[in-house]
């Protein structure tokens, strides 16, 4: 037999050879994976799903009030509708474009100005009759919302940045020194408290007759948001320090090990947890997707429909071995992996915003990105004069939103073009916040204003 076509055999032969322990391990990794989920379902069982809670109060959207960090559970940031008459006028005839039109204080005028001793890095929840806000000076605030004057105010501890949560005559709030406390939203006293053994750094979520909020003590808890009967407590193994989406079925957080975790929302049983970058945002809800930005210019879209199982991990690793070795074609994706936009020359520190299948994301570098919800396609970018430190709220075709030089932009969500600003008096450090027909916003300065 010719040496050329001995070798052309011999190399056939290892091929086939090579291909034949492929498969085989491919066969036996398929049927170890499968044997330890097996094994892991015969001792997983769900919680208890019969809690009934005491109450149905929920700090959901209303016509004229937002009642959250985020405006409600599901940290959205928007609404339908844009109740601004001024700034309805701007989307019409662009005020930027066509400043003859009148004066600036036509297209926003400011209706009162509250001044606090410390700085306001929280957003106010906003109800038809009072402002709530948190401030660094050590008090939590309700004020009236016609006028700005206070009608009772809340000692705390240490200075407070989180923001509160309304739902029914309650109100709820995380302070630094560790305590939860819920509030007579009408007189400012304790319905009920309780004390966590480390500072609370996120703002609570308040639905269906639960509160939810974590901790510095690296647990995730449960109330009864009318008693305060603790229903559950989930151990994140890290510190928690962003607010919660929330909807009937699950409970989605990050932590600062670069966790997204999602827990059943009436025991708290672990239903999927996702590594992203570092966050330092909450995720935001909309359908059966979550989407979460981190400091690592990531934006994720997850699924949270989708369970992960015991033993599932073990599963998922070892087929990760098995492709790194050669042994498998694909790296294995991750349980709940929609989509992923990246810029790396961007900072994503603040919550996404939710809006008419589109999501806002605010970068520290002063630009802000639509994206497509179901691609994570970019549909425009827009650019500040400064850095962005809060999330952007969207009411009807207007996004809202505030940099580190104290202006205030309003932007058409279709052309990602700007048609109003307004010059305030330093930072501006809370989301915009629209309440029946006034705007609400804070700076570091100390100042919250209300602008009609």
């Amino acid at each position: 037999m010719p040496k050329e076509e001995a070798e052309t055999i011999e190399i056939g032969r290892l091929q086939a050879l090579k291909k034949a322990k492929k498969k085989s391990y491919t066969i036996k990794g398929s049927l170890a994976a499968a044997a330890l989920i097996i094994f892991g379902l015969m001792f997983w069982t769900p919680g208890n799903q019969n809690f009934e809670p005491s109450t149905g109060l929920s700090a959901q959207f209303s016509n004229f009030e937002w009642n959250m960090y985020q405006g409600g559970p599901a940290l959205s940031g928007s609404r339908a509708l844009n109740q601004l008459a001024f700034l309805n006028f701007c989307l019409i005839f662009d005020c930027i474009s066509n400043p003859d039109l009148g004066s600036d204080s036509e297209f926003g005028e400011i209706v009162w100005r509250y001044q606090a001793n410390g700085a306001i890095s929280s957003s106010p929840a906003v109800t038809d009759e009072a402002v709530y806000v948190t401030t660094e000076d050590r008090r939590i605030l309700a004020l009236e919302i016609e006028t700005g004057n206070p009608i009772w105010e809340y000692p705390a501890e240490a200075p407070t940045d989180t923001s509160p949560a309304v739902a029914g005559d309650m109100l709820y709030v995380a302070l630094r020194e560790g305590k939860f406390v819920a509030l007579d939203r009408n007189n400012g006293t304790v319905v009920w408290d309780f004390q966590s053994k480390e500072p609370f750094f996120s703002s609570p979520s308040i639905h269906n007759g639960i509160a939810y909020i974590g901790s510095g003590d690296k647990n995730f808890y449960a109330f009864d948001a009318l008693t305060g009967e603790q229903i559950w407590e989930y151990d994140a193994g890290s510190r928690v320090a962003n607010a919660a989406a929330v909807n009937e079925d699950v409970v989605a957080f990050t932590t600062q090990n670069n966790v997204l975790h999602i827990v059943d929302a009436l025991n708290g049983d672990l239903r999927l947890d996702y590594p992203i970058g570092s966050p330092y945002s909450a995720p935001a809800m909309d359908g059966k997707l979550l989407f979460v930005a981190d400091l690592d210019g990531v934006v994720r879209a997850i699924d949270w429909t989708k369970i992960q199982y015991p033993m599932e991990k073990i599963a998922r690793r070892a087929r990760m071995t098995m492709f790194l070795w050669g042994f498998e074609d694909t790296p294995p994706v991750m349980k709940g992996f929609v989509w992923k936009f990246q810029n790396p020359r961007e900072v994503f520190q603040n919550t996404p915003t939710i809006a008419k299948g589109m999501v806002y994301v605010p970068s520290l570098n002063g630009h802000i990105y639509k994206l497509s919800t179901t691609t994570g396609d970019i549909q425009w970018r827009y650019t500040t004069d400064g850095t962005i430190s809060e999330s952007v709220s969207v009411v009807g075709d207007l996004m809202l939103t505030g940099d580190s030089t104290g202006k205030i932009h309003g932007v058409n969500v279709q052309t990602g073009k700007k048609i109003w600003e307004m010059q305030l008096d330093g930072h501006i450090s809370s989301t915009p916040v629209v309440a029946g027909e006034r705007l609400f916003v804070a700076t570091q300065n100390g100042s919250i204003y209300a602008i009609k």
